[in-house]
């Protein structure tokens, strides 16, 4: 009896659990490829072996763990840096086309038609307009969509915004957007509002954006203040032409 029981205990003990389909053919191809951790050694990092050590895990096991995680944190600081260089790069690529563009302007009208091109595309802005200050008449009787009195009283709503020369984003007031963005304000969630500024206030940048998450006031303004001075620089040449 005591034998008979010995050996059932023995088999139960060694036996194997059914394998799925998948199981086996992976065994099968381990059992093909013995050295392939060898060869691939990053497959140990999401392996998981459990030392048959009961309810406690042994200190190896533990160290093992440890390793693993610091793995992978390790790995996604990488992949975030990684990802930091490619948005470095495209922002210096965007400075380079934005750049040659304003460059190879002819006049006025070749200025603002690539600051709307470009800014449209690379900050995804629903909407950009240009508003220039100006003293002459002709002008603001010609092109009262480009030009606005320096003296106009609707300008009073970026008095501070003026004062510092900074970048804003946010959510811009109405009377801002109304002077801004005319007839589509209302379509207008969130907005940046960039000075243009070379020696004098030449005017004001506007992009606006259907979504409020679009421009919101914890965006860095760095890539805008570098955006306002080459545009204000390529406006001032055709300005005093």
């Amino acid at each position: 009896m005591t034998k008979t029981t010995l050996q059932s205990t023995q088999q139960s003990d060694f036996q194997q659990p059914e394998l799925e389909p998948s199981e086996r053919e992976l065994i099968r191809l381990l059992e093909q490829h013995p050295d392939i951790l060898s060869r691939y050694p990053g497959l140990l990092h999401d392996l998981e072996i459990p030392h048959s050590t009961g309810d406690v895990a042994s200190l190896i096991e533990r160290q093992v763990f440890m390793l693993r995680d610091k793995l992978k944190a390790h790995d996604k600081r990488m992949r975030d840096l990684m990802d930091i260089a490619r948005a470095n790069e495209r922002l210096a690529s965007s400075h380079h086309r934005i750049a040659v563009n304003l460059l190879a302007a002819r006049d006025l009208s070749d200025v603002i038609s690539s600051v709307n091109a470009e800014l449209g595309n690379e900050l995804k802005a629903d909407y950009v307009v240009v508003r220039l200050f100006s003293d002459d008449e002709t002008l603001l009787a010609q092109k009262p969509d480009l030009f606005v009195s320096r003296k106009a009283e609707a300008l009073s709503v970026f008095s501070t915004m003026l004062k510092h020369r900074n970048p804003v984003c946010g959510r811009s007031s109405r009377e801002q957007k109304a002077f801004l963005f005319g007839e589509r304000a209302e379509q207008i969630a969130s907005a940046a509002v960039i000075p243009l500024v070379a020696g004098a206030d030449l005017g004001l940048l506007g992009l606006g954006g259907h979504e409020a998450s679009r421009f919101t006031s914890s965006m860095g303004t760095e890539f805008l203040n570098q955006i306002g001075e080459m545009v204000s620089m390529a406006l001032a040449v055709h300005l005093e032409s």
